[in-house]
Parts: C-alpha cells; sequence; structure tokens
C-alpha cells in the first residue's frame, strides 16, 4: 500500500491509504514552511525541507526512520535512480564583503556528508541526470555538458564543449548505451540545432542525428523509457503570424537510429500536452485551440488514433500502460475521460468531472488518481479527492479556512501489478459539495424547445469517424452550422456583392466611401492634439525604473543589505526625475 503525503499551512505528514489518517509510523513536521518533498524512485526514503533543515525518512520494518541534513533554505531537491545520493539547491545569493558559496550539494545518503557541492546560479535546469543505473551523472555549466562516472566526483570523466549550448538531455540505459541530445539556439538569423551523440564519442563528426529549427527560442526534450527515442518540443516565444499569444510550437522527434521528423498535429494551436506511455511505445499529445484535440503516437511518429476535440489540456498514462487519462485542468472545468489503451483499438471507459482541479496524480496501483485544489492556485474549496478510473468517488477530504491544501503525492512503488480494466463502476461514496448544473442557460420564452446551438462542445470519437466516412458539401455543411444571425448577415452580404456587379455591368460608378475622409489614427480627444506616443513610450519605462527604486528604498528601509547593482539603481534616481521632467515640459 502506498501512503498519501500531503504538505499545507499545518506542517507536512504521511497518511494511511486505507482510511486516510495519520501514519502512526511517521512523526508529522508540525513546520508551517515545509516548501518541497520528494519521494525517492522506489518509494523507500522520503526528503522534505522545512527551510531550516532536510529531514530523511527511511522506510524500516514497517516504520520510517528519520535523520536530519543541517542544510537551510532548500528549495528544490532530486533523488539519484537508486537513492544513494540526494541533490539539493538553494538561491543563489552573494552577501556583501563575504565570498560566494555554492548552492548545489550532493548528499551521499549512507554517511550524511557532502558528496560534491556546485555553483548553480539558475533555477532552470537545476538537477543533475543520472541514467537509471547510476553510471554516469551529468549537468551542464555554462557552455559545457560535464559528464562523471559511478558518482565519482573528484574529475571530470567527459565533456561536451559547444558554442552557446543552451540545454541538454541524457537517455536512460538503452542496451548499455546512453545517449545525449544538445540544444544550440540560432544566432544571427541563423537557425538553431539539436545534435544527438552516443556516450562518449562527442566529436563533431560523431552526431548521430541533427535537426535544425527557425523558430525556436526554448526546447523541451522527453525521452522514452527505452532511451530509443527522444520527443524535442519546440517553443518560439512570439508568433510571428499574430495567430496566438502561445507563442509558436512545434514537436519533433528523434531516435537513436539517426532518424528525425516533425509530428503532423491535424490542428492548429498551442501543445499543452506530451506525456510518454511508460513502456515508452506509445505516446499521447493534446495540443489546438480549444476545443483541444487529443491524438495517439507510435514510435514512427504515425498517429495510431484520434481522441476528438473537448476543452483538455492534459494527458496521463497509469504505471502499467494501460489507462490513458484525458482531462482539462486549471482554467478549465475539470472533465475527465479515461481511455483503455491495452486494446488495438482504444476504448472509452468513463467520462467524470472533478471541478476546481489544479492537479492530478495517478496512483502506483494504476486504478485510482488523486486530484488537488492547492493553493496559492485557488485558495477557496482547498483539498483532495481519490477516484477510481470508472469515475466512482473513493474518498474526500476538504481544507476548512484559514488551513490551506499546498501539495499532495502518493508514495512511489516498483511493483505495478497489472489488472483487467473493466467498465462497471465500483461503488463509491456521494460527493459533499453539491454538483454544478452541466444544462447550458436558456431563457424563459426558449425553455421546453429544442436547441440546435452549440458552443465549444466536445466531438464525440465516432462522430470524428462519421465525419471522415460521410463528408457533407463544405458550403452546404457551413451554412448548417451558422447561427439565424450569421445566415441573415450571409444573405445581406451576398445581396450587396450582387447590385454591385449589376451596377459594374450597367457602368454606374460605384459610391463613395463616406468613411474615406475620416482620420482613421487613434482619436484622443483635445489632448490628443499634442499626443507623441514615442515620447509617452520613454516616460513608461523611466516611471517603470522609478518603481524599482522606490521598491528597493523599502528593502534598505528595512535593514536589508543590497547588492551592488541594485545600489547603482538607487543612484540613478536624480537623474531619472530629472529627464522625466524634461519630457513632461515636451508633452
Amino acid at each position: 500500500m502506498s501512503s498519501l503525503a500531503v504538505r499545507g499551512s499545518r506542517g507536512f505528514c504521511l497518511q494511511k491509504e486505507k482510511d486516510y489518517t495519520i501514519n502512526q509510523g511517521f512523526r508529522p513536521d508540525e513546520s508551517k514552511d515545509v516548501k518541497v518533498f520528494k519521494f525517492s524512485h522506489d518509494g523507500s526514503r522520503l526528503a522534505w525541507s522545512n527551510m531550516s533543515t532536510v529531514q530523511i525518512a527511511t522506510l524500516q520494518d514497517g516504520g520510517w526512520r528519520v535523520s536530519t541534513i543541517q542544510q537551510p533554505k532548500v528549495y528544490a531537491m532530486q533523488w539519484s535512480p537508486k537513492s544513494n545520493l540526494l541533490a539539493t539547491w538553494e538561491q543563489y545569493s552573494v552577501i556583501q564583503g563575504q565570498e560566494p558559496k555554492p548552492n548545489l550539494h550532493l548528499w551521499n545518503i549512507k554517511t550524511g556528508t557532502k558528496e560534491k557541492s556546485f555553483f548553480q546560479k539558475k533555477f532552470g535546469g537545476w538537477a543533475p541526470l543520472w541514467t537509471s543505473d547510476e553510471g554516469i551523472c551529468s549537468r551542464m555549466v555554462n557552455n559545457e555538458v560535464q559528464v562523471y562516472n559511478n558518482n565519482d566526483f573528484s574529475a571530470i570523466s567527459h565533456k561536451i564543449h559547444m558554442q552557446k549550448v543552451a540545454d541538454f538531455s541524457m537517455s536512460p540505459n538503452s542496451e548499455g548505451k546512453t545517449y545525449f541530445v544538445t540544444y544550440t539556439p540560432g544566432h544571427k538569423g541563423g537557425p538553431s540545432f539539436c545534435k544527438l551523440f552516443q556516450y562518449p564519442n562527442f566529436g563533431e563528426n560523431q552526431v548521430v542525428a541533427n535537426k535544425s529549427f527557425f523558430q525556436a527560442d526554448s526546447i523541451e526534450m522527453k525521452w522514452n523509457s527505452c532511451g530509443t527515442g527522444v520527443l524535442l518540443l519546440v517553443q518560439a516565444e512570439v508568433d510571428k503570424t499574430g495567430a496566438s499569444y502561445y507563442g509558436k510550437q512545434q514537436l519533433h522527434y528523434m531516435t537513436t537510429k539517426g532518424e528525425t521528423q516533425m509530428i503532423s498535429l491535424n490542428k492548429e494551436g498551442p501543445i499543452y500536452s506530451v506525456q510518454w506511455s511508460p513502456k515508452g511505445d506509445l505516446f499521447a499529445v493534446v495540443y489546438g485551440f480549444m476545443p483541444a484535440r487529443s491524438s495517439l503516437f507510435d514510435t514512427k511518429g504515425n498517429q495510431v488514433f484520434d481522441f476528438g476535440v473537448g476543452p483538455k489540456n492534459l494527458a496521463l498514462f497509469n504505471t502499467q500502460s494501460s489507462v490513458l487519462m484525458i482531462g482539462g485542468f486549471g482554467n478549465l472545468r475539470g472533465k475527465i475521460d479515461m481511455w483503455n489503451v491495452s486494446v488495438p483499438k482504444p476504448d472509452l471507459i468513463s467520462s467524470f468531472d472533478a471541478p476546481d482541479t489544479t492537479d492530478v496524480k495517478w496512483h502506483p496501483d494504476g486504478q485510482h488518481i488523486l486530484t488537488t485544489t492547492c493553493a496559492p492556485r485557488l485558495r477557496q474549496g482547498n483539498g483532495y479527492k481519490v477516484w477510481h478510473y470508472t469515475g466512482s468517488l473513493m474518498h474526500e477530504k476538504a481544507f476548512s479556512a484559514p488551513d490551506e491544501l499546498w501539495e499532495a503525492d502518493w508514495q512511489t512503488t516498483l511493483s505495478h501489478p497489472t489488472f483487467k480494466i473493466s467498465k462497471q463502476a465500483v461503488q463509491g461514496i456521494a460527493p459533499s459539495q453539491p454538483q454544478v448544473s452541466k444544462q447550458v442557460y436558456r431563457p424563459p420564452g426558449a425553455r421546453g424547445t429544442l436547441s440546435t446551438f452549440k458552443l465549444h462542445d466536445d466531438e464525440p470519437v465516432n462522430n470524428v469517424i462519421n465525419n471522415q466516412n460521410n463528408k457533407k458539401d463544405p458550403v452546404q455543411e457551413k451554412e448548417e452550422n451558422l447561427s439565424k444571425t450569421a445566415l441573415k448577415n450571409k444573405k445581406r452580404r451576398e445581396a450587396a456583392k450582387k447590385k454591385r456587379e449589376e451596377d459594374e455591368a450597367a457602368g454606374i460608378p460605384p459610391a463613395q466611401d463616406n468613411q474615406e475622409n475620416i482620420n482613421h489614427n487613434e482619436y484622443r480627444g483635445a489632448a490628443g492634439l499634442l499626443f507623441d506616443p514615442e515620447i509617452e513610450k520613454k516616460k513608461k519605462k523611466i516611471n517603470d525604473k522609478l518603481s524599482s527604486i522606490a521598491s528597493l528604498k523599502d528593502l534598505q528601509a528595512q535593514g536589508k543589505t543590497l547588492e551592488k547593482n541594485q545600489l547603482e539603481k538607487l543612484s540613478r534616481e536624480a537623474e531619472l526625475l530629472a529627464e522625466l521632467s524634461k519630457l513632461a515640459v515636451k508633452a
């Protein structure tokens, strides 16, 4: 049985899965500053930081033995695959008059001592990467990937040194082979590159696969569990077409055989979720403008199934790779679809709603999920619920104000027994909160009549299939989907177009546009006569800097020591005020 770890405003504890009461074999940490916790990969160890110390609990003889590491202000942690090492990270800071100190530490769990310390200023990509057997550990320093062997950090065994390399990823062991993918952003209009190397052959003439991109500001790399293929989620911060404020995203695929390809997604819009199955033979993608489309792909990059469209933004496989959950959380209404993907043609098992969900996680048994409503994302209705994959609610826990839930997660396990999938709902409990009506509001005069209007409705899978087999004439299908007002406007436009054609045929000149002499610049009233957008832009920048200086003054008044660059900002206040005064005269 897995325990449930719960972190909130009242501290940190473990709860028994059977009745979700406090695990008597674990002493809760009542500190209100527990920022992070992490189970080891096999669930036998648990680490958490209460900002004063790092606590490590080890499971022995049915109980938890706790030891302490004296390391304060730890914001992030990561276990090595075999739980021999724990990596901890604190925010990098420099105290005036003191030597800078490293903020990334590797701890030997058996001895409780530091194995190695590094400087790691940025949080992004802070954690070292290990192969599954811990034979290789790697991390990036500036423009260099450094590799260590067998957790011996006394010397660097190999390096990947490339000009302006910005990121990298390492595969889990693949038949005794390890692969690295490096990402180099484009420079001076040139393309960005992702290059695949087999360890330890890191020469420029030893590249296994190479992929270039002309629109890439960042790349997220996702390996399958077999270590034979990696998905490249390419992100451009700005969509130059103006179609989306999400920017431009593409999905590419690269294999250790040297094959590369772009994954074809048949709906425009952002990519919300990309998830490999634990077996590594399939991956799911949720993509496109809302309502989003969800699809299943094989290791050749071919789409094998389309789940239709709906208000979804997340796909998650269970630990057995047999059930795929597709749901919509965060700003979406929390609808969940469970699919049986262990059969040649995926089959819908159940659909249910988990409203106000901010996070969701699969239980290691592959039959239950945990949905949480956590602060600060949502401060109302905090709590967690446990669901069976058939849609039955098994347990719920509500947090009453002022208590808040910050995070909850299952204890991991390595044993994932298979089970027979059934559509028959198991016996559960009734939710304590009233269910929100699923019916769309209709005015009194329209009630009792048949409505054909739909807004962002789900497109069932059988409809997708039927639409492919029974396609209508595009013009006829478009007219059928128009509302009454849109159809009227369409007819009016067609009549106006017909009249213009008749006038042209009769030699009658077109009517003058009454708007042609109107000034199309933005109207700004009397003040608009003196309005200068360039001056206003400069004034806005100066005001932003002055606001930042005011914040630094507050920190200084509280007795906090400012860094050198912050003191330089303060010294520019008089200069900025004088410049702002000059601009005000010009305006």
